[in-house]
């Protein structure tokens, strides 16, 4: 596996200044720490959040180079005109960073009491196994499918619409937020890790098709390691000093590695530490 180092400060800001960059999931997190470091270098940047009132503390602790848009990412709808409003309002989008996620899952590792483990892990919520049935005892609950509507097709939506604006003023960059669960089995969060799969299935194969080569576009995406924010506290793995660590300002510089590499079309960048 070769490795990467992050971009120089004076690479990025030549890369990104004056662009119009968006990014999803961007209230807290990843998201924000990559909105953050694209409007230090000089991008213009759209946060993309569903909470307003995040959105609007994000983008104050950001200052001038930022704003928002609501949008649920999982509803074409909205990201149509996500991205229309966005182009006709600030201008032509450069770099689109699709970094929503959500892990219902991960909740069942955050819960240390064996009796709210126990209770938790008898509903499909958090476990699809689980012989959970509905409320007249008859039928077994059906599985969720939000996190693949929000992980999966977030991207699948973001991929089409980006590709579509993008190639209209001579290309752009997409970084797409996949994870080491791209790669790796995880069985305490099977959907998780089955929604990363097939992130990383997508962007792979939409990296190498020819509407991509003839479009200026570049697809690439990173895979985070254990990165320290909201969707992990409480985590053993977290406080353990040999677990090797994530920032969300080390992914987020992961994605600006990506986001101006030289040829970045086709390529993951795996991130574990302040390592890429």
């Amino acid at each position: 596996m070769a490795t990467t180092s992050r971009p120089t400060p004076d690479t990025v800001r030549s890369k990104v200044e004056g662009k119009v960059a968006v990014v999803t999931g961007a209230a807290r997190g990843i998201g924000f720490a990559t909105a953050s470091l694209l409007a230090q270098h000089g991008a213009r940047v759209v946060l993309i959040d569903l909470n307003e009132s995040d959105l609007k503390k994000a983008c104050a602790a950001i200052g001038k180079q930022s704003s928002y848009q609501v949008c649920d990412v999982s509803n074409w709808e909205q990201q149509m005109t996500l991205f229309e409003t966005v182009t006709k309002n600030i201008g032509p989008i450069d770099f689109l960073v699709c970094n929503a996620a959500i892990n219902p899952e991960i909740a069942l590792l955050q819960v240390s009491a064996p009796d709210e483990h126990s209770k938790m892990n008898s509903q499909v919520r958090y476990n699809y196994l689980a012989d959970e049935k509905n409320s007249e005892m008859t039928s077994l609950i059906r599985p969720p499918t939000q996190l693949f509507d929000i992980n999966v097709n977030s991207v699948l939506f973001g991929l089409k619409l980006g590709l579509h604006y993008m190639k209209q003023h001579g290309g752009g960059r997409i970084v797409v937020t996949a994870s080491a669960g791209s790669y790796v089995p995880i069985p305490s969060q099977p959907l998780y890790a089955a929604s990363k799969h097939a992130v990383l299935g997508l962007c792979r194969s939409t990296a190498h098709m020819s509407e991509v080569a003839e479009s200026g576009v570049s697809i690439s995406w990173i895979a985070p390691w254990l990165t320290l924010t909201s969707m992990v506290e409480g985590l053993q793995a977290t406080t353990n000093p040999d677990t090797l660590k994530s920032s969300p300002e080390d992914v987020a510089w992961g994605i600006i590695a990506a986001a101006v590499a030289e040829n970045p079309n086709g390529k993951g960048y795996w991130i574990q530490g302040g390592g890429y």
